[in-house]
């Protein structure tokens, strides 16, 4: 009897098997209520809770077995608020991957994703994103993955002693917070295109993607003029040892790009809270064309290179150079850190 294998969109309850699946390829276990935060519950705008964009392979005999999963994000790209997505969590078990036709069923099922989920329509991603090392020249050469930047990150390890305390504004204080509030998405607003393109930074995607998270611990800062209570900036601390054994992170950032007090401040901030915490290394990630890619360089930050690269998958008339010129990103953009 053949086994014969459908690819579909996700339906509820096949969740059951994708965490399933996932737990059989990935060392790292997840549990379901993860999954529900990352594709189900997402703050993603318009779009209803619920709606998930995945897509599945479905065995008659054996059930699930492979899937092109995205998690959506909303974006703000040349004025305007979109939807894009992040392809992540993709797999399909090692005895089906040629039960398809050439090249595979792994670009089968991505290449109905995109039919499924990928446009101009709304509700659909207007671009994919994601970091595909295992899975590049497939991609690349089957999937339309466009190389759009190289990942370097800035990292500044701790001297004998620990960073010293970096002069900064007596005007500005700089808090820990358990969540972010209304004044955070006034400063979004002020903010939002500054860059020709980025991932919504509002309250509700800032405390889903941080304060709510399965999967890591964040600590939530702001910073604030001493007088008024005014809001300055934002950032996001973690600990990982992803690059550097014994490091932390300033995983996501929102502060005007020409605020160096501000700036200044909240460094100085990740800095002590990264000898509090013992580590040896304070990483962070920009654009190479964004200023603070230069400025953290003027406060002794170096950079380093990595074998991650940043690609995307156009639904639209946009070439590789907007996104190239274009995109403020963070660390946090990704599920890696």
């Amino acid at each position: 009897m053949s086994d014969e294998v459908t690819i579909r969109a996700y339906q509820p309850g096949d969740e059951h098997a994708l965490v399933e699946g996932y737990n059989k390829i990935f060392p790292q276990q997840r549990a379901l209520e993860h999954w529900y935060w990352k594709f189900r519950d997402a703050p993603i705008g318009d779009n209803p809770i619920g709606r998930t964009q995945v897509a599945v392979a479905e065995s008659q005999q054996a059930g699930i077995v492979g899937t092109y999963t995205s998690m959506m994000v909303r974006v703000r790209m040349e004025g305007e608020d979109l939807l894009a997505a992040q392809g992540l969590d993709m797999w399909v078990f090692p005895e089906f991957r040629r039960k398809a036709p050439r090249p595979g069923l792994f670009v089968h099922v991505g290449l109905k994703h995109y039919e499924l989920f990928g446009g101009t329509a709304p509700g659909q991603a207007r671009f994919h994103y994601g970091w595909p090392i295992p899975n590049w020249r497939i991609g690349q050469r089957y999937l339309r993955y466009e190389n759009i930047r190289d990942w370097d990150f800035l990292f500044r390890q701790k001297p004998a002693g620990g960073f010293p305390l970096r002069p900064s504004s007596s005007a500005l204080v700089v808090s820990r917070v358990d969540r972010y509030g209304a004044d955070v998405d006034a400063l979004w607003d002020r903010l939002k295109d500054a860059a020709g393109l980025a991932i919504v930074r509002d309250s509700a995607y800032l405390n889903w993607r941080y304060a709510d998270a399965h999967d890591r611990d964040y600590e939530l800062y702001e910073c604030r003029e001493r007088s008024t209570g005014d809001l300055r900036g934002v950032f996001v601390y973690s600990r990982s040892d992803f690059l550097f054994a014994g490091s932390t992170y300033i995983v996501d950032w929102l502060c005007p790009v020409e605020d160096d007090d501000a700036m200044i401040a909240m460094v100085a901030s990740a800095e002590q809270r990264t000898n509090e915490d013992g580590r040896n290394v304070l990483a962070t990630l920009f654009p190479p064309l964004d200023p603070r890619f230069l400025k953290f360089q003027e406060m002794d930050f170096l950079v380093f290179g990595t074998n991650y690269f940043l690609v995307v998958i156009p639904f639209d008339n946009r070439g590789t150079l907007f996104y190239r010129e274009q995109w403020y990103h963070t660390a946090g953009d990704s599920d890696l850190l």
